[in-house]
């Protein structure tokens, strides 16, 4: 990735919304994020990490029949989990300030034929030194 290039891609996951909540067991967060990890890797999703901070689009492609969510529920899912299956497979070294000073979150309804699945966008940070 140079300098002004971004990274593109997709992933096969849909977010959740996290409106069933997110519990007490740390259990079932830490168990979604290897079967994220699992697909990742058998997909070939492993890289060397990013040697600067970046930042992060999120995009949530809607598949049929989904609905657009309040803006404040994108995130709150499980993105978490798939960021840190990110973190696994080698995107960045860790999912703190460090390396990723910011992550957006937006929604797509104009590609139902491409979803449900997440568009991830990642840019070098030029106003962060790490």
């Amino acid at each position: 990735m140079s300098d002004s290039d971004f990274y593109g891609f997709w992933l096969p996951f849909a977010l959740t919304n996290g409106n069933d909540g997110r519990g007490r067991a740390w259990y079932s967060s830490a168990n979604n994020r290897k079967k994220f990890e699992k697909v990742l890797r058998a997909q070939g999703f492993e890289r060397v990490p990013f040697e600067y901070r970046v930042k992060v689009t999120v995009t949530r492609i809607l598949g049929k029949g989904q609905r657009l969510w309040d803006s404040s529920s994108i995130g709150r899912g499980n993105w978490k989990e798939i960021e840190d299956s990110l973190v696994a497979v080698g995107f960045f070294y860790d999912d703190g300030p460090k390396c990723i000073s910011e992550t957006r979150f937006l929604q797509d309804d104009t590609q139902r034929e491409n979803g449900p699945k997440i568009h991830v966008k990642i840019e070098r940070d030029d106003k962060c030194t790490t």
